[in-house]
Formats: C-alpha cells, sequence, structure tokens
C-alpha cells in the first residue's frame, strides 16, 4: 500500500523547469531540435562550450495544484490519481540559455509548501519538501506532511504524519528510491483504495491508525507499475476496526517485495480486547504467471464473527466461534487456477464453530489437501462418545478425490460422516459451456443444527432437523439459466422436527423436475396438526429463473389442528397463558417481475377453536375469510363467540404503509371474559353483560405500529373491580403502542342506570409499564338517589325489607392494580328516607333496645364518609337521623369477603322535644355548657352500643357490656359522633 504515496512524492516533481517546453508549434534558434518525446527519454550531447546560465528567482503563492499536474505531463509523467490543493514555491531557477533544450542541464532549487493537499482518499493539511534539482536527478528532502493543524498551525496531537526523502533520476530516466516514514495516519481513507488491487471493498467503516517505516526503490518508468518496485520495511497498524467491533493490532516486520516476490519474516495479528488471541503468520509468496507460496500459519482463540466482520459486515451472521489452528501451506496455483501442486497440513480446534446459523460442533481435526485428495480426520482417531452413545464430534470426518483442470472441477468418491449421520456421492462442475453440471448426492440420519436469530425471542432458538435423501440433479453449464433445462429429483425424509429441546413433527419432502414440468410436495405432522403443501409449474426456454415463482400453482396448501399452546412453548414461552386450535387453508398465487420482488396474492380461510387463556375459554370459534395481495390483507368476513358473546369483524390491514382498518362488534359477552387476554388479573376490571363496537386504526410504516381504538359500548349489571355500576354505557378511545407493551383506555363519559337511580363518571385504564404487572386506574363517580335497599341486595346479596336512597361522590383508583386489595378510593354519600329495615343488621340491633323498637323507623337524613384501602370499605363515619332514632357509627367492609366489623352506638328519644327543653332551661345557659350539636344526647331515653360482625347478609350483633359503656361513649365522642360524656356531665349537674 505504500506506494499509494508516490502522487504526493510525484507532486514536488512538478516543479522540474516550469515553462522550460516551448508550446505546441514554437521553436527556438539553433538547429531543429529533436522531438521533446525523445529528449525527455536521452539527455543532448555535453555542449561543446560551458554552459551559460540565467539565473532567477521564483514565487509562486497558493498555486493550484492542477496546474503543476498539467507541468508534470509536460515532462511525460502522468499521476494515477486526482489532486487538489494549493501550494507555494519559493526556487532559484537556472536556465542554460546556450542549450535549451538539453533538460539535464537545467537546475532548480528551493522549497515546496502545499496546503490542504488532497490525493485521491488521502488528506493532508500541511505538505513542505526541500527540492534540489541537478543533473536530470531530483532530489525531495525534508518531507513533511501532517494531516490535521491546529488554529497555530501546530500539528494536533495524535494526528498522523509523513515523514521522509526521495531522489529520482528522470533525465535520463533512470531509478528513483524513497525513505518514508508514517506515523498514525488514520486508515479509514487508505482502505478506500485497497480494493485497486484485489482486495475486497474496504468500506469507508473502516478505522484504525498505521504506523509503517519503509524503503522504496524502483525505475522512474514504472512508477505506476507496483510490481516492479522493490519495497521492504516494517508496518504496524493499530484499533483496525470496521464500525464499533473490537480493535485489531497488526505488525508485519521486516518484510520485502521484489521482482515479484512477497516475503515476510512474520506478520501477527492479535488484540487487547481478545485475550489469548493471535495470528502468526511467515513464509513467501510469489506473483507471477502461476502463484507460488510456502507459507507456515499459528493461529490461537480466533474469534471468526470479529475477524469475518473486519473483512465484511455480511460475514459475521455467517460464521461464529473460535478457532485454533496451526500447519503449513505450500503449493503451486497456475492459470485458470489449475493446481499443479499443493500440499496443506493444518491442525485444528474449537469448542464450538458455528457457519451460517448451523453448529459445527467440537473440532479437534486433521486437515489435509494434496494435488488431488483432501481428508479431515479427527485427530488422533478421537471416537469418545457420550453417556448417551453420541459423539461429541458433529463432524467426524471428511475424504473426497478432486480434480481441477480446464474442462471441469469435479469431486469424486466423497465420503462423510457429519451430525450423527452418512453423505456419500459425486459433484462435477463443467468449465466447458458444452459439459454438463452434474449433482449426485444421499445422506441418511445426518441431524444438523441451525440457530434462528428471531425478533423477540431470546436466547435464539435450535432447530434440529433428522433427515434421510437423495439428489440428483444435472444441467449444461451454458443452460444453467434455462430453468426448462434442468432435470433433478429430490427425496427427504424429515424423520424428526426438533424446535429447541421439542420434538414437534416430521415431514416428506418431494421434487421433480423434469422436461419443464416441475412438481413439489410437502406432507408432515407438526406442533400437533398436519401440513399439506403440493404445488406444479410448467415451465418453458423463454423464462428465467425470476420467472418461475410466477409459475407455481399450489393445488393444495392445508394446515389444521395446529395447537396454540405448543406453538407458544416451542418459540420460547415457558409456561404459556393460552391454548386451542388453529388452522389455515390457503390458495396463494406467486407474481414475480424482473427486477422485482416476488409478490404473494390470493385467498386464505382461517379457523380458531377453542382458544383458552389461563384455562378459561375466550374464543369458542373463529372462521376468518380473507384475501391479500402483496402487503394488502383484506379481511372479508369474520364471525364467531368470543367470550360468550356474538363477534364479527371486517376491514383490511397493510403490513406496509397502506390502510389499516378494522371494524368489531361484539353482543353479549361475558366482561370477565372480554379482557382476559390482557392478562390474569383482567377479570375484575370489567363485570357484566357487555356489548360495543369499535374500528381499529394502525400507524406507521411497518405491519405492527401504534394502534388507535375508538368506539362505544354498554353492559348490563355492570362491576368494575367487584364495584357495581350498573346498566352502564359510553364512548371509549384505546391507544396501544406494541414496541413498549403499553396501552391507555380512556372512558371520557360513562352513564349507567344503577338501582333505580342514576350514576356517571369516567375511566382512564392504563398499563402499568416498565415490565411491571398490573394496571393504573383512575376514576370519578357521581350516583344520584340510587335505592339503597336494591343496591344491597345486588351488590351484597342482602334480604333486607326496606326502602333508601343515597346520593353521593365516589373516587376509585389506584398503581400497579393486580387484585381489589390495590385499590384506593373516597366517598361521601348523603341518605335521605331510608329506612332503619334496609340497613344490615340494624333491625337486629335494634331488638336490643327492648321495647322500643326501630320499626317503622325512618331516617330522614344521613351522611356516610369512607375511603378504600387493603381490599377494604374503611367506614370513617355513619350517621344517621330521625324523630325518634340516632345512629352513630364506624368501622369497615371487606370487599372481597363482604364481612362486616362496625361499632355503633344507637339512641332513642324524643329528639322533637329539643325546642322544649331549650325553652325550660334557657338557650344561653345551655350553650354555654355544651355545644349545641350535643343537646340531642340530653333528649335520648335509651342508648346501646354495639358491634355488627361476620357476614354482610347475616351479620352478628354484640352488645358492649355495660361497663365498658361509658369507655366506648367517649371513643365516639373523640370521633365527633356522640357526645355522650357532655351529656352526663350536664345531668350530673
Amino acid at each position: 500500500m505504500f506506494h499509494r504515496y508516490a502522487p504526493l512524492i510525484l507532486i514536488l516533481f512538478g516543479f522540474l523547469v516550469p515553462g522550460i517546453a516551448p508550446a505546441q508549434g514554437q521553436q527556438l534558434n539553433g538547429p531543429n531540435p529533436a522531438p521533446q518525446a525523445n529528449a525527455l527519454n536521452a539527455a543532448q550531447p555535453p555542449a561543446a562550450q560551458p554552459y551559460r546560465y540565467w539565473t532567477s528567482n521564483w514565487s509562486l503563492e497558493d498555486v493550484q495544484i492542477g496546474e503543476l499536474v498539467i507541468k508534470l505531463r509536460t515532462i511525460g509523467i502522468q499521476l494515477p490519481v486526482a489532486l487538489k490543493g494549493q501550494a507555494t514555491v519559493e526556487f532559484r531557477v537556472s536556465v542554460p540559455v546556450n542549450a535549451l533544450r538539453t533538460w539535464d542541464a537545467y537546475r532548480f532549487d528551493g522549497s515546496l509548501d502545499i496546503k490542504n493537499l488532497v490525493a485521491d482518499q488521502l488528506q493532508f493539511d500541511s505538505v513542505h519538501a526541500d527540492v534540489f534539482y541537478r543533473d536530470g536527478q531530483l532530489l525531495l528532502n525534508q518531507l513533511r506532511c501532517n494531516e490535521r493543524l491546529d488554529a497555530s498551525g501546530k500539528p494536533i496531537a495524535g494526528s498522523g504524519a509523513l515523514f521522509g526523502n526521495a531522489t529520482a533520476k528522470l533525465i535520463p530516466q533512470g531509478d528513483f528510491t524513497a525513505k518514508v516514514q508514517t506515523r498514525d495516519l488514520a486508515l479509514g481513507p487508505i482502505a478506500k483504495l485497497l480494493s485497486r488491487f484485489g482486495f475486497a471493498d474496504a468500506q469507508d467503516s473502516i478505522a484504525g491508525s498505521l504506523t509503517t517505516d519503509v524503503t522504496m526503490s524502483g525505475p522512474v518508468a514504472a512508477l505506476r507499475q507496483v510490481e516492479r518496485w522493490t519495497i521492504s520495511g516494517d508496518l504496524n497498524a493499530k484499533g483496525l476496526r470496521r464500525g464499533t467491533s473490537d480493535g485489531f493490532e497488526l505488525a508485519a516486520n521486516g518484510f520485502q517485495w521484489k521482482d515479484g516476490l512477497l516475503q515476510f519474516s512474520t506478520l501477527r495479528i492479535d488484540s487487547a480486547k481478545v485475550p489469548n488471541f493471535f495470528i502468526e503468520v511467515s513464509g513467501q509468496v510469489r506473483l507471477d504467471e502461476a502463484t507460488t507460496f510456502e507459507v507456515n500459519l499459528t493461529a490461537n482463540d480466533v474469534p471468526l464473527g470479529d475477524v469475518a466482520f473486519l473483512l465484511s459486515p455480511e460475514a459475521q451472521s455467517i460464521v461464529g466461534g473460535k478457532l485454533d489452528a496451526k500447519g503449513t501451506a505450500t503449493g503451486t496455483i497456475g492459470p485458470s487456477t489449475s493446481i499443479d501442486a499443493i500440499d496443506i497440513r493444518m491442525a485444528v480446534a474449537s469448542p464450538s464453530v458455528e457457519v451460517a446459523g448451523i453448529q459445527l460442533g467440537l473440532l479437534e481435526h486433521d486437515i489435509k489437501l494434496t494435488r488431488n485428495h483432501l481428508s479431515l480426520s479427527p485427530r488422533g482417531q478421537t471416537t469418545d462418545v457420550t453417556s448417551s452413545g453420541v459423539s461429541e464430534l458433529l463432524i467426524q470426518s471428511l475424504d473426497f478425490d478432486y480434480e481441477l483442470t480446464e474442462q471441469h472441477a469435479s469431486v469424486k468418491q466423497l465420503s462423510a460422516k457429519v451430525f450423527g449421520g452418512d453423505i456419500t456421492g459425486s459433484v462435477d462442475f463443467a468449465r466447458d459451456a458444452l459439459q454438463s453440471h452434474r449433482l449426485d448426492v444421499s445422506w441418511s440420519d445426518v441431524r444438523p443444527q441451525v440457530k434462528l436469530a428471531l425478533a423477540g425471542i431470546s436466547p435464539p432458538p435450535m432447530l434440529s432437523l433428522q433427515s434421510s435423501g437423495a439428489i440428483q440433479w444435472t444441467v449444461r453449464a451454458d443452460k444453467v439459466m434455462d430453468p426448462a433445462e434442468h432435470q433433478a429429483t429430490a427425496v427427504v425424509d424429515l424423520t424428526q422436527i426438533q424446535w429447541g429441546t421439542e420434538v414437534v413433527g416430521r415431514a416428506d419432502v418431494n421434487l421433480r423436475l423434469d422436461g419443464g414440468n416441475l412438481d413439489v410436495s410437502l406432507d408432515g405432522n407438526v406442533f400437533g396438526g398436519t401440513a399439506t403443501i403440493k404445488t406444479i409449474a410448467h415451465l418453458d426456454h423463454s423464462m428465467g429463473w425470476n420467472d418461475v415463482p410466477s409459475k407455481l400453482q399450489f393445488t393444495e396448501f392445508q394446515l389444521e389442528g395446529f395447537s396454540i399452546g405448543r406453538l407458544l412453548k416451542d418459540f420460547g414461552i415457558d409456561r404459556p397463558r393460552f391454548d386451542g386450535r388453529i388452522g389455515a387453508a390457503v390458495s396463494p398465487v406467486v407474481s414475480a417481475i424482473d427486477g422485482q420482488p416476488i409478490s404473494l396474492s390470493g385467498t386464505a380461510r382461517i379457523d380458531v377453536v377453542g382458544l383458552s387463556a389461563d384455562g378459561a375459554v375466550v374464543v369458542r370459534s373463529l372462521d376468518l375469510v380473507a384475501r391479500f395481495d402483496g402487503d394488502d390483507f383484506v379481511l372479508e368476513s369474520g364471525t364467531g363467540v368470543y367470550a360468550g358473546g356474538q363477534l364479527d369483524l371486517d376491514g383490511q390491514w397493510s403490513l406496509s404503509a397502506g390502510t389499516k382498518l378494522l371494524t368489531v362488534r361484539l353482543t353479549r359477552a361475558d366482561g370477565q371474559l372480554v379482557l382476559l387476554p390482557i392478562g390474569p388479573d383482567a377479570t375484575q376490571w370489567v363485570g357484566g353483560t357487555v356489548s360495543g363496537r369499535a374500528t381499529v386504526v394502525g400507524q406507521g410504516d411497518g405491519w405492527m405500529g401504534p394502534i388507535r381504538i375508538s368506539g362505544s359500548m354498554s353492559t348490563e349489571n355492570g362491576t368494575t373491580f367487584g364495584m357495581p355500576v350498573g346498566d352502564a354505557h359510553g364512548p371509549f378511545t384505546v391507544v396501544v403502542n406494541p414496541s413498549t407493551l403499553s396501552w391507555r383506555a380512556t372512558f371520557p363519559t360513562i352513564r349507567s342506570n344503577l338501582a333505580k337511580g342514576r350514576v356517571s363518571g369516567n375511566m382512564v385504564l392504563q398499563s402499568a409499564g416498565g415490565g411491571r404487572t398490573g394496571v393504573h386506574l383512575d376514576s370519578q363517580w357521581r350516583a344520584n338517589h340510587v335505592d339503597f335497599e336494591s343496591l344491597l341486595s345486588r351488590s351484597i346479596g342482602t334480604s333486607t325489607i326496606g326502602r333508601g336512597d343515597l346520593t353521593g361522590d365516589f373516587r376509585l383508583s389506584g398503581r400497579n392494580i393486580r387484585g381489589i386489595n390495590d385499590l384506593e378510593g373516597e366517598l361521601r354519600i348523603r341518605l335521605g328516607g331510608t329506612d332503619a329495615t334496609a340497613v344490615p343488621g340494624l333491625s337486629a340491633a335494634g331488638s336490643l333496645l327492648g321495647a322500643t323498637s326501630l320499626t317503622g323507623v325512618r331516617f330522614e337524613q344521613g351522611e356516610v364518609l369512607g375511603r378504600i384501602a387493603n381490599g377494604r370499605l374503611l367506614l370513617e363515619s355513619i350517621s344517621m337521623v330521625s324523630d325518634r332514632v340516632d345512629v352513630q357509627a364506624s368501622g369497615s367492609v371487606g370487599l372481597v369477603d363482604r364481612r362486616l366489623d362496625i361499632d355503633a352506638v344507637i339512641s332513642t328519644g324524643n329528639f322533637q322535644g329539643q325546642n322544649v327543653l331549650l325553652g325550660r332551661i334557657g338557650t344561653q345557659a345551655l350553650l354555654d355548657v355544651v355545644p349545641i350539636g350535643q343537646v340531642n344526647s340530653l333528649l335520648s331515653d335509651r342508648t346501646i352500643v354495639v358491634q355488627m360482625v361476620g357476614s354482610a347478609r347475616d351479620p352478628v350483633i354484640r352488645l358492649l357490656a355495660g361497663e365498658t359503656l361509658r369507655a366506648n361513649a367517649q371513643r365516639f365522642a373523640r370521633q365527633r359522633v356522640f357526645g355522650i360524656i357532655a351529656a352526663d356531665s350536664i345531668l350530673n349537674h
């Protein structure tokens, strides 16, 4: 690669006597001169008298390099690369006035400076050289090039630089020599030049730095013929990498290129980031009509994927693993890649190597390649087997004869023991257009493993195919591109298809191509179902291979009874929530146009039966009828039973940027099952009988971008998290982001008829996100004149008889809700016109009052304050007042078990006599002693303190003992429920 710096040196030759050649057609005084071309190739005889010189000083500033290139052309030097930049020249030029056409009599010396030099892909901010020309010889001294300078003109630390000197005998043409040193030159620009010399295309993503110390020499006439140069020295590349891959270090010290022979005592590649890895190569290669080589190789822990990625980004996905190798290679490869002589002996070892996704397993083998034979055998004839009787070596042996001639390349007597089976056969590749390619291979019980890189599945699953079969194929060499000329038969028996650790089925594949008739079939049992695919095609000589897909006619394409649970499990879900059966009948039509991707169209019928989630059947049956054309799918009809209700859907969905719109209708479905596919906790989100209609709109250019679902729904006897919402209806919007597995459902206006009253509100549900389970909830509700007795009867199941009325506000919310225990809420309810018999347990408690009964008592006013936490309704305050009874209570009710734990103070008396008492005592005197709110206590003729515990349907009533009466009264007084202590104080005075 060092000759790439030749243009940099040649540009300095451009000041070789500027303007000494006359313009075309112009002549000087004296005899007719020889043609300029001859003058350049041979100096004129010495003048009879001493040269007389006219000397002048030349000073040129910011001259375009392009002008100098023209000057080089005048002396016969053509540069192989484009040059740009600005040059500044300070020269002392001496012109022989009595020998103007004696080119070697000219003299000049001085300095040359170039700014922003661009030579092909190489770029330098500054170039400097001292130039001396005398007697036809050009000398360049103090050559100094810097890749990058700072604002002050000093080299930037770490940037690349080039130093050197050179001499060239120009007239008459002789030899050139150059001594060049580089330091940390950027490899990116140099990499683009490698493809010009037979290397693979090294894209500009190659990075690293190059440091060299090189001597170059050769004929001036061969400046553009590197094969005639002599190059020797040392080369070191650091941080050699592509993209973000690990960097490699390369050192080639003491190499030499001379007379077509490349010799290198040691070439070493290693990496500080990959411990124990190195590659060492020594030897020589002669490049001539025949290539002769003698190479020694030692390699340890070679990261095959990283090394392949450095050579080509696509290669990393083809090969993987680490490899050790040690051996020698000698031979001669003649013209047309014929092998005159070759002897390669190599030992290789690896714990595991992967090629094109196929696991080759453990390698401990010797490779031997001679002029007509290749063998690969286990080192020391290793035949170790595991406890299961299977050899640890997937590649046991490989052996075949081969022959390379100008007419053909053939492999004969192929015998391989690989992947637990045997392969035999022969291959003949014709190099003569009138001969035929032939393939005859058979195998038995071969079981390769392929690692499949599937999006969203980690680690990648392994596909293992155990098969036996045979292939015979032949075609004339000049008819390869004519499908109708091929003759082939293939029979493949896939005796076992294994996905990961699960055996998923078996299949038989048959192919026959003869006389332009192609017949392919597949029959198998996979994933608990059956698969049958049959296709035929009629080919003619006017067709190419691109036309074959469009000629395929599928006579049968059936997939029946595939197990959904098994599919999910085999695709990496350890405990799938879903199960059921799915099948499809497809009538595909393949289209192919030259230069365009293959396109599929046709119709499909898909059946889903018994789809369950967490053991509960969600889809009893679903029939989908669709047609497809390329990326666009049109769902003509979809009918089925979903969550016990009738499901109908239609619309279209594009896998690219086309329309994505579905219409869904659901009638009288079980609310607990409707959302169950979202998650196992979703049964609590909605209850009742659900009906609705929605449109599903997809966004983005892919098949599954953001999704927006909007519509309306209604419920009968609906609930949310166990809370009754009655017969509710309202619009909703759901936004789903599949990339983050997140969603948000908004119900902006919900209206409901509940227990002879009305309820309105709004609700927002959204996924927890961040990999957390559960759901977030935020809702606000307003109840108006809901019948108390009917509500309790529906939600609790009480058998009370009596009327009641409640109106109030209710908030229900929570974060990461997985059940009722995660709910939070607040409520404030006003009670009006409530019969005592409508309150659970109150009638039974009233019987403890003795002669005074609660029969016929109606509470004209009341209030309930509470909150929801930890799965319980915490009743902070219950107050109900009538003209004869006052009830003050607090406690809790379980939202799941419906169990009560309530303490209550029930007081009876003539509360209408309050005005009489005030008249006798005096309002001011009474208020001076107690607050007006405690006056009712004075009128109470009997007070009891009770506990209500147990089931809300049939609670247990406990009367507190007399010695605890005052303590309970004081506790309720502190809660501002009942001022019994203040009343006692007044009576005692």
